[in-house]
């Protein structure tokens, strides 16, 4: 007869088996989410809405639409000065200007940046547009390479 090994105490999993199939494990699973679920919608109702955003008036568009044009001269000739012979990054160069612009003045008077881009707008329409402000694109170019 062959003499066996000795028999190493097998370690205990930790939950045991059978607590991790209890019902009673899963039931408290279950409540726990509920509990929270309904803690989360609680918080949600009871949430103060944000103020109603200022809006800007219609002579208060006329300003600022009209000093958004006197900008479009100095913001053409900047991306001229940095994209010479391009005119479609002329374009992009010009109206990221126009965005920096119309963002800061949104800033400072407190209202939202539609107001200041339908100031902008409004002007274009009620002024005839003469160089160098434009009311068109430039068509697209793809560059075939791009840095």
């Amino acid at each position: 007869m062959m003499a066996s090994a000795p028999m190493v105490p097998r370690k205990a999993s930790f939950p045991p088996a059978s607590l991790l199939h209890s019902k009673r494990l899963r039931l408290a699973g279950w409540g726990a989410c509920g509990v929270l679920f309904a803690l989360a919608v609680a918080r949600a109702g009871s949430a103060s809405l944000p103020a109603r955003p200022r809006h800007l008036s219609e002579s208060e568009r006329a300003a600022e639409g009209r000093l958004g044009a006197a900008e479009e001269p100095r913001w053409r000739k900047d991306a001229m000065h940095r994209f010479p012979g391009d005119r479609w990054s002329q374009d992009d160069d010009f109206h990221a200007s126009e965005r920096n612009w119309a963002l800061g003045v949104s800033r400072r008077r407190d209202v939202p940046p539609e107001d200041v881009f339908r100031a902008i707008d409004e002007d274009l329409r009620a002024h005839p547009v003469e160089p160098p402000r434009k009311a068109s694109a430039s068509p697209s170019k793809p560059r075939p390479f791009y840095d």
